[in-house]
């Protein structure tokens, strides 16, 4: 007697949008929390145990992959008996019945090499498809054995990549769009794209999503919650308007949190060479007031003592650096030698994503800059990137706007008082 056994995989309708779709290649851009990691999980389950098939699954890196596996396949595939499956952690392979799902990182496409598949997911397309050898050289001869179905899916990362040229994601994503399947990137078989936005998941909390959405700035909102691909090389990202002034007599009236120092290194004294720069914030329980530019190009020596230097003026109660390529010598040497209250910064997102999230601090009039002769050199750089010569003033602010963001109300306020000596000591 054969016994029935149910596995109940739920979706929710936008995701039925994709997998219902006939279409052999689907492209996919979208908006933070749509769900389609969840989703497309879910997916391969369903088409692994309804026949014998080959899947391929990139993603970023393999703890992601651990950590998704974990996540959104582990909790559906309990629903089977335990023979029917088993996970290989250490070749990050899973086999459903007779069917094999392998897992892959794209930053060692060589891996991928060698075999054919009936099915094929590409998850954070925004940040794999920047490496174009790996859709080239890489996916499109796998999906030739089997004519694979292949599922294309991220949050967008611009128009364009770092070198200015058009990013594959968009690429991909335009062919989707159009009638005509003749394209030089190959494979003539139907394709189709799909752009859902962070409210097309039913099951988010639309003012969770609005809130979020006033958090960040415009281009950064349409980028990850509309999923819309943006050009960034025509608009500057920090508007020249924003930005306001004041006068220290402006400061005096608020609580003071702390002073922090925040410093983007460079080690050569070359013109063609970027600076080293420090920014001094003073910051208020409402404010964060830009108080000194510290801006040259120095040897590693002389920007060792320039450090104690402002550290001695200033008396910040943390100094930012961040910690990767010339920051990593200078925090060591001061660590070292110094007693200096160095807070190492890991940066994990690239510069124009840092200085997304950011601007609505600055449009909000949270963010002010000494009415000084220094406050044309900063508006100038930040309202040119991120096509600007030189960016290390941009990466110096949004160092610490971005830490400054998550400490602000942690900090008790410093509170001076005076009052009459009442004794003689």
């Amino acid at each position: 007697m054969s016994i029935k056994i149910e596995v109940e995989l739920g979706f929710h309708r936008s995701q039925l949008k994709i997998i219902n779709d006939k279409s052999k290649v689907k492209v996919i851009a979208k908006g933070r929390r749509f769900g389609i990691t969840r989703g497309l999980a879910k997916y391969c389950i369903e088409r692994m145990i309804e026949k014998k098939i080959m899947v391929l699954w990139v993603d970023t890196t393999y703890s992601n992959i651990q950590r998704y596996f974990d996540r959104y396949f582990l909790p559906e595939l309990k629903q089977l008996p335990k023979r029917f499956w088993k996970y290989n952690m250490s070749r990050s392979e899973l086999k459903i019945i007779d069917s094999i799902l392998d897992l892959r990182s794209a930053d060692r496409p060589e891996n991928l090499e060698g075999f054919g598949y009936n099915l094929i997911m590409m998850n954070e397309a925004g940040i794999i498809l920047q490496n174009e050898k790996l859709w080239n050289e890489s996916i499109r001869p796998m999906a030739i054995d089997f004519d694979a179905e292949i599922i294309i899916a991220g949050t967008p990362k611009g128009k364009r990549n770092k070198k200015g040229e058009k990013h594959l994601f968009y690429e991909l994503y335009e062919r989707g769009l159009k009638k005509d399947t003749s394209h030089s990137l190959g494979m003539t078989n139907n394709w189709r794209s799909f752009q859902f936005s962070s409210y097309d998941n039913p099951l988010l909390s639309k003012k969770d999503i609005d809130e979020l959405a006033k958090e960040i700035s415009p281009q950064l909102r349409d980028q990850e919650i509309f999923g819309k691909f943006v050009d960034y090389q025509n608009e500057s990202i920090i508007k020249r308007d924003w930005w306001l002034y004041f006068k220290e007599i402006d400061i005096s009236k608020e609580k003071l949190l702390g002073v922090f120092q925040s410093w983007d290194c460079a080690f050569k004294k070359n013109e063609e060479n970027d600076y080293s720069v420090c920014t001094t914030w003073k910051v208020t329980e409402n404010k964060f007031y830009l108080i000194d530019l510290f801006r040259e190009r120095l040897e590693f020596p002389e920007l060792k003592r320039k450090a104690v230097e402002l550290y001695e003026k200033f008396n910040p109660r943390e100094i930012l650096i961040e910690d990767k390529a010339s920051g990593q010598s200078l925090i060591q040497e001061l660590k070292r030698e110094t007693r200096l209250p160095i807070r190492e910064v890991q940066a994990t997102r690239d510069k124009v994503a840092r200085v997304h999230s950011i601007t609505p601090l600055i449009e909000s009039g949270k963010v002010l800059l000494m009415d000084h002769e220094t406050a044309s050199i900063i508006i100038n750089e930040c309202e040119e990137f991120p096509n600007s010569e030189h960016d290390d003033i941009v990466d110096s602010i949004s160092q610490f706007l971005n830490y400054a963001k998550s400490f602000a109300n942690s900090f008790e306020p410093i509170i001076l008082k005076r009052s009459e000596r009442k004794r003689f000591y």
